[in-house]
């Protein structure tokens, strides 16, 4: 039985292939071998098999010795490569060789392809050996790193000669605890002392000098300053050494880094105290619910101080008004390790009761069992005041919504037909409700225009207002002229309006569809304006007469004007004219009047769209401060 052989062949001629093989088999090996021509059958082969060297052509169909050369390296197995061709000269040789051939050959003289492969099947197992004792090595390294960074703890040996410290020795592990060699101790004697942090070398040396004087010397916790810059905490046992008389010649000592145990202490303080300082109620019970510990906070909140609290189950808090299922189905859902949040009503050492919000969370150990139950709890009864009394607000506003519609489905949907007059009406309340009002009869020949603004934007202001809209409505067949009307509602109002301590200001107009004389009063309104057309200029209708409810018995004077065609009136409430902009500056008469007069050839309700547009750019918001009512007629 030949030596086991894997071969791989890659040459395009089955019969060369087989001279090879015939050739091991004379070697005394027993090749098992693949033939393969091609660039995706070598890498097939190379992937999927394993092979102990490869035999090359040099010159294939569509594929070169070089380039099964290549492929070979490329896959990262350390193969011999023997080149056999019989196309091959020198030159080429040499170029393979020094692409990374083992070998090469001339087919018809192979007498040498046994030798060459048993000398590279040794060379590769040498190399094979090789590798795997650099891995170990490695391995090795980096074992060692890892227990050298793992040691904690060094023992150094300090000698004392007549009092004095004379030398120090440091083991191996002082490079770990403190960056520096025994080498660096040896060279700076002093360096041991240097290397304590300023804070903590009064109390190393006095830990010395209780040594020398004989007393008995606990371990203590000191800090270093390691190589590197870092702080690191250490706890410096000490063991004295007596000569036969009793004299003092040296001590031994155990250095051990404790850095990461005064972390932990100091980060457990730190939660310690965020647990005593949160604002939270927060309770740590054990695994049956008995509290170990609760903080300040919930002493505040249910008046049970730490002392009440602990070896008590939860269950002292219990206010009964939470049937058994509620208690049972938080008690399954935190025994199955899952956290619970919800609300419970409790009550407090003072039999009082009050809402809480609670998360409970189970706290397991290393094999999954739960050991403790931390709870956070939450006083929401000031939560729940509010709460409700956003319900209530809401259901205000929506009642404030509902009065809002039916104090503007007050006003006229629309203006009443009349030749030769274009009329629009528009209010934009402030709030939901307000205090502003307009309206417009045609009794007869006679078309009656008021507008008036009652005192506030409270619910008492729009109740007024639909007073004196019923008032208005149920008088004016029965009076006569603007003045009369204005009277007769000053004398019907003012006991209502006292009382209310409001008052009310109102333009009444009255217009002459045959004569078109214009009559009108006013009490205390911002006056009307008439826009002539023909001279580009205002009039005022201003006239004497008090705000309503003030006084009883109040005369309103009755002035009378002629209209012309393409004249424009406007009456208005004083959220226009006190609009304010973003510097406080007051939108004003004049910038009304300009409004008017540039857009006086539009329609009524393009010129009424216009002035909203305009107070609204000056205000720089889309809401006003002010309840905001026009009436405008353009006659032709």
């Amino acid at each position: 039985m030949g030596k086991p052989l894997r071969v791989l062949i890659v040459e395009d001629s089955e019969d060369d292939a087989l001279l090879l093989i015939f050739e091991l088999r004379r070697g005394d090996y027993s090749p098992a071998w693949k033939r393969v021509e091609t660039v995706e059958a070598m890498r097939k082969a190379l992937e999927e098999e394993s092979w102990d060297l490869v035999i090359s052509d040099y010159v294939l169909p569509g594929f070169s010795g070089l380039e099964a050369l290549r492929l070979a390296r490329k896959s990262g197995l350390d193969l011999p490569f023997i080149i056999v061709s019989g196309k091959i000269g020198e030159d080429t040789a040499v170029n393979a060789m020094k692409e990374g051939a083992n070998d090469y050959l001339i087919k018809g003289n192979i007498s040498r392809l046994v030798p060459a492969i048993e000398r590279e099947m040794q060379e590769a197992e040498v190399r094979r050996k090789r590798r795997e004792a650099e891995a170990a090595l490695v391995r090795s390294e980096r074992r060692y790193k890892r227990l050298v960074a793992a040691v904690t703890d060094y023992i150094y040996t300090v000698t004392i000669k007549e009092g004095s410290v004379v030398r120090t020795s440091h083991g191996p592990g002082c490079l770990t605890v403190t960056g520096y060699s025994h080498e660096d101790y040896t060279s700076n004697p002093f360096l041991w002392y240097q290397m304590i942090y300023e804070e903590d070398r009064a109390a190393v040396t006095s830990l010395t000098n209780d040594i020398r004087a004989g007393k008995d010397i606990p371990s203590l916790e000191h800090r270093i300053r390691h190589k590197d810059g870092s702080i690191r905490w250490v706890i410096n046992t000490i063991v004295p050494r007596y000569s036969e008389q009793g004299d003092l010649i040296g001590y031994d000592g155990l250095i051990s880094d404790i850095t990461q145990r005064k972390r932990a202490e100091e980060s457990l303080r730190l939660q310690s105290a965020a647990l005593e300082a949160a604002a939270n109620a927060i309770v740590i019970t054990d695994g049956d619910g008995v509290v170990i510990w609760v903080n300040q906070a919930f002493t505040r909140m249910t008046g049970y101080r730490l002392d009440e609290a602990v070896r008590r189950d939860m269950s002292f808090l219990k206010s009964e008004l939470h049937d058994a299922k509620f208690y049972q189905d938080l008690r399954e859902a935190i025994n199955a390790g899952q956290v619970w949040q919800g609300e419970m009503i409790n009550r407090r050492k003072n039999g009082t009761l009050y809402p809480e919000e609670q998360t409970i969370t189970p706290v397991t150990d290393e094999r999954g069992g739960i050991k403790h139950f931390i709870c956070i709890k939450q006083d929401i009864t000031e939560r729940k005041v509010a709460q409700q009394a956003l319900l209530e607000n809401a259901s205000m506003l929506k009642e404030m919504e509902i009065a809002k519609q039916i104090q503007l489905s007050l006003l006229p949907p629309s203006p009443p037909i009349v030749a030769g007059i274009d009329c629009y009406g528009l209010c934009v309340p402030a709030t939901h409700i307000g205090g502003d009002y307009y309206d417009m009869f045609l009794h007869g020949d006679q078309l009656s225009m008021v507008i008036a603004d009652v005192s506030g934007h409270s619910v008492g202001a729009a109740l007024i207002m639909v007073e004196t809209r019923s008032v208005l409505r149920a008088q004016i067949e029965t009076l006569q002229g603007p003045s009369e009307i204005v009277s007769a509602l000053n004398e019907l109002l003012h006991e209502d309006l006292s009382r209310a301590e409001l008052f009310i200001t109102m333009s009444y107009l009255s217009y002459n569809t045959v004569t078109r004389e214009l009559r009108y009063t006013n009490a205390g309104h911002p006056p009307s304006l008439l826009y002539r057309a023909s001279n580009s200029s205002f009039l005022e209708l201003d006239a004497e007469g008090l705000v309503l409810g003030v006084q009883r018995g109040v005369q309103f004077e009755e002035p009378t004007v002629q209209v012309a065609s393409g004249d424009l009136l406007l009456l208005y409430t004083d959220g226009i004219i006190e609009a304010e902009g973003a510097q406080g500056e007051l939108f004003g008469a004049r910038r009304l009047r300009e409004v008017l007069a540039a857009q006086h050839r539009r329609p009524a309700a393009g010129v009424i769209a216009a002035v909203l547009s305009a107070v609204r750019a000056f205000t720089g918001a889309s809401s006003f401060k002010d309840d905001i009512s026009m009436l405008l007629c353009k006659f032709t």
